[in-house]
């Protein structure tokens, strides 16, 4: 069974749950329940179903579920070949899968969220997986990284970029409160890579409010593109990856 996410229409309420799939080594709530009051009982509490900062009263919702036979792969894809032979088979050792939930997406809620990532790694994790985009990360790769220091990171590190014969696009931007963007195919794939990456980094990171019907470049002297802000139809009906926020379709001028 897969964690259950809200995906509503761009014209309706843009609900989002931003959902964290973490394969256990435990395999009940008692277990990890037993496990907080170890490791982190001075920082954290975990009762009903929740786990709660007791720094700050945040919290997240917790969603225990079996372990699922097609997890290994599901890292190796949204590694894109960065986790280990030897960290998969530990994540096909898994005996269960946690996926930690909250509707509060944006920077600040994001670095919040890490910090019951990293306690649920502390508590049995073996990698870290966003639903809404697909990116996975090894335990040990989630542990050596350093979001406050690269921005750069912090956003590959969530969003996924993959492409088809009609475009090039972004998946995960909901997980900042922020619509995904699509280049047309006709775009070489690097150029496009950098034009994707380099405009949902400006967006998040410079707190840009840009509209429907504006023109963005890379620079004065790089191919300007006219912005349309559509419904997420690439990722329609699947789930946690449609974004609520909708697309922008980067058109060249």
């Amino acid at each position: 069974m897969s964690a259950r996410c809200i995906s509503v229409a761009l014209s309706e309420s843009r609900t989002v749950e931003v959902v964290v799939g973490i394969p256990l080594v435990l395999d009940s709530y008692e277990a990890f329940r037993d496990q907080v009051l170890s490791v982190a009982r001075d920082r954290f509490l975990f009762a009903g179903q929740i786990l709660m900062s007791t720094e700050n009263s945040a919290a997240v919702k917790c969603e225990l579920y079996e372990a699922d036979p097609n997890m290994t792969l599901a890292f190796e894809l949204g590694g894109q070949g960065t986790i280990s032979e030897n960290d998969l088979a530990a994540i096909a050792g898994h005996r269960s899968v946690m996926y930690l939930i909250t509707d509060r997406t944006g920077l600040t809620e994001l670095h919040q969220l890490h910090t019951f990532i990293d306690v649920t790694l502390e508590c049995g994790g073996l990698g870290v997986k966003f639903e809404n985009s697909g990116v996975a990360h090894s335990l040990g790769s989630w542990q050596q990284k350093r979001f406050c220091e690269n921005n750069l990171d912090l956003l590959q590190s969530h969003v996924m970029l993959a492409g088809d014969e009609h475009c090039f696009y972004s998946t995960g931007m909901h997980i900042f409160g922020l619509p995904d963007a699509t280049v047309p195919a006709t775009i070489e794939n690097q150029a496009a890579a950098r034009l994707l990456t380099e405009f949902n980094h400006y967006r998040i990171f410079e707190a840009a409010q840009i509209k429907d019907g504006q023109t963005f470049s890379l620079a004065a002297d790089e191919p300007h593109f006219r912005l349309h802000l559509k419904e997420d139809e690439i990722n329609a009906g699947q789930e946690c990856f449609v974004n609520p926020y909708g697309r922008f379709l980067l058109e060249p001028l």
